[in-house]
């Protein structure tokens, strides 16, 4: 459940989310490179774990009235206020790994130009703000946001 005015947390599911994701990739590396396992798991998997637990213990998000603000950062802490006036669309993705542990990626966009960056003629975009939610919490985000912006 999404509290209203209050620091809300990241479901725990994201955290063995992104450490079934990046194992995975490991495991699918070492089926090629067998001798690289073990040099991936300690350098890649454990690092990325510890990173992943700061990561989580210093994420969160407030849902007000008229805004969300997210704040991360393990060493240098950043906090993104979003107004729901400057919100142009919100999106939930539920990729197949989402689907296994039951969240869905609410990516809120805007008319910001730092959602685009290029590099080599060719540009990406992402999102001004992105959470991993419990698929309700996805959905409920999305209206509140979408019918306070109308």
């Amino acid at each position: 459940m999404i509290n209203l005015n209050t620091q809300n947390k990241l479901p725990r599911q994201f955290k063995w989310y992104w450490l079934t994701k990046v194992f995975g990739l490991i495991l699918l590396a070492s089926l090629f490179w067998h001798s690289l396992f073990w040099i991936l798991i300690i350098f890649i998997g454990l690092p990325f774990t510890l990173y992943l637990f700061l990561f989580y213990n210093a994420f969160g998000f407030i849902v007000e009235d008229n805004k969300i603000t997210i704040n991360s950062g393990i060493i240098i802490k950043k906090s993104k206020s979003i107004p729901f006036t400057i919100i142009q669309n919100v999106d939930n993705v539920r990729g197949i790994l989402h689907r296994v542990f039951g969240l869905s990626k609410v990516n809120i966009w805007t008319s910001s130009p730092e959602q685009i960056s290029t590099y080599k003629g060719s540009s990406t975009h992402r999102p001004d703000g992105s959470l991993d939610l419990f698929v309700e919490d996805s959905d409920w985000l999305k209206n509140f946001i979408l019918n306070k912006h109308s």
